[in-house]
């Protein structure tokens, strides 16, 4: 049986986006510093509502490009 943090989690990461607390946990830093990096410019958010969430694809290219 799932739960719904569970249920919430994995629809999120299905439709191609990310909460904040998803990000922040792969990336291991807090949705707070996600926060100031969204206000600064240095991410993109897209707004579901009152939600934020950040484009999957993004994150991977921002990752990507982090290595080079």
């Amino acid at each position: 049986m799932e739960t719904n943090k569970t249920k919430h989690s994995q629809q999120g990461a299905g439709d191609g986006f990310l909460t904040p607390a998803e990000l922040a946990a792969r990336w291991r830093t807090t949705p707070m510093t996600l926060r100031r990096w969204r206000h600064a410019g240095n991410l993109t958010a897209y707004h579901f509502g009152r939600g934020v969430r950040f484009k999957l694809s993004e994150v991977i290219a921002y990752e990507n490009a982090a290595r080079a």
